[in-house]
């Protein structure tokens, strides 16, 4: 019997477009490709970038650049991956900022689609989050804190990477809970955020563990309280919120990961979810995060498109709560 001759003709375009897939993804890359950070060097993000890159280098046996490109909330780096062509050498490692947070934050148009202008890769780690000041404030709990803040409302600062940051957000959740006045200083990373509390200039902040750690255990760092439902294991004598009296002050999780644009072609997503969550089980990225106190998340690209999408209605009820609205 002869085929039927437009079945015979879908049959072989659905074979050669496996066969163009699986071509386009075994040549991929043929140049260097390039991670951007929306943040300054010196941050835990752009530590992990600098770590995923050198081991995606020896994968995939062609360069892998990190580029930083802090400002606007990280809106300078969002637009331009955005609107990068979708062929896998323009990547984007982010947070949730720009897909969950960004749209609801600001009145203006954004220049992108949140709900469709990327492309899920690969989670790489959840954030662990701690409070803390500089020790010559003299304020040793999270109760001294707020009894400070109250008796000098708009006196005590605290440092942010701008307005529309998870940690910002949370700042602004618990002030709000608590009923406290501080004054936000924003930087343009965590790096030199975090480098202002500890030389005096900000009284506090609130970031991730890894970045605020070695401080800490210097001595130049005072831990008042940690986020989250338990303890962290690198710094075990630090309270949780819950702990020091504080409840009610609940985000999403803080992860970061990695993203394309729009349209990326799915054989070149599959094969970079493949090499990132293998660096992500390797010696020297496991290192990374250990110290950092990052936990990992190996997840497929359907998973982090999940993720997303449940923070850009989790994020959204913080934000509508909050009543926080950028031009």
């Amino acid at each position: 019997m002869i085929p039927h001759i437009p079945l015979l003709r879908a049959f072989t375009a659905a074979t050669l477009t496996l066969a163009s897939a699986g071509a386009l993804a075994q040549a991929y890359p043929e140049k260097p490709i390039h991670i951007v950070v929306p943040f300054s060097a010196g941050g835990g993000l752009d530590a992990a970038a600098r770590v995923l890159g050198q081991g995606l280098t020896k994968r995939l046996g062609q360069p892998v650049i990190v580029d930083n490109k802090p400002g606007g909330n990280g809106l300078i780096a969002t637009q331009f991956v955005t609107g990068a062509k979708p062929d896998g050498y323009t990547l984007y490692l982010c947070v949730t900022t720009p897909w969950s947070m960004l749209p609801a934050l600001y009145k203006r148009p954004l220049g992108y689609d949140a709900n469709k202008d990327y492309t899920a890769i690969s989670l790489l780690a959840e954030f662990q989050t701690v409070i803390f000041v500089n020790p010559k404030t003299g304020i040793t709990s999270m109760k001294g804190y707020i009894d400070r803040a109250k008796a000098n409302p708009g006196k005590l600062s605290y440092a942010s990477t701008g307005s529309a940051q998870p940690y910002t957000l949370a700042t602004e959740l618990l002030k709000s809970k608590v009923g406290i006045d501080v004054l936000q200083v924003p930087f343009p990373g965590a790096a030199p955020a975090t480098q202002s509390v500890v030389a005096g200039d900000v009284d506090s902040a609130m970031f991730d563990v890894g970045g605020s750690a070695p401080f800490i255990k210097a001595g130049r760092l005072t831990p008042l309280a940690v986020l989250g439902k338990s303890r962290v294991a690198s710094l075990p004598e630090v309270p949780t919120l819950t702990e020091a009296g504080i409840t009610g002050v609940d985000i999403p999780m803080i992860w970061m990961g990695v993203v394309g644009p729009g349209g990326l072609p799915p054989a070149i997503v599959r094969k970079l979810n493949e090499e990132i969550n293998t660096v992500l089980r390797g010696e020297e990225m496991t290192a990374l995060l250990a110290a950092q106190s990052l936990t990992p998340l190996v997840a497929s690209p359907e998973q982090m498109d999940a993720q997303i999408r449940g923070d850009i209605k989790s994020w959204g009820a913080v934000i509508k709560q909050l009543g926080v609205q950028l031009d």
